[in-house]
């Protein structure tokens, strides 16, 4: 079971990392479509544990998690929240 959830980790990566690098292409501006993007994840990250916070849901707040959500967005807090359901 393990494995399949880390296969299914990584697809789901992949995937994110695809649609990321397809819109910022789509629009033409790269700097102003990443700076979102990492804005969003980080946005995303913290509202997950404001708002889990009240229903016991948590995301530690570190290196990896901060690099996580910066790259793939909220697509990445949905994984990391996959993970520790996964691995739980």
């Amino acid at each position: 079971m393990k494995t399949f959830g880390i296969v299914l980790f990584y697809a789901f990566l992949v995937l994110s990392v695809t649609v990321i690098i397809v819109t910022v292409i789509k629009t033409k501006r790269f700097f102003s479509a990443t700076l979102l993007s990492v804005l969003q994840g980080v946005g995303s990250l913290f509202a997950v544990n404001f708002i889990g916070s009240f229903i016991g849901v948590h995301i530690n707040v570190n290196a990896l998690s901060l690099a996580v959500s910066s790259l793939f967005g909220t697509s990445g807090v949905i994984a990391l929240l996959f993970t520790q359901l996964l691995f739980r």
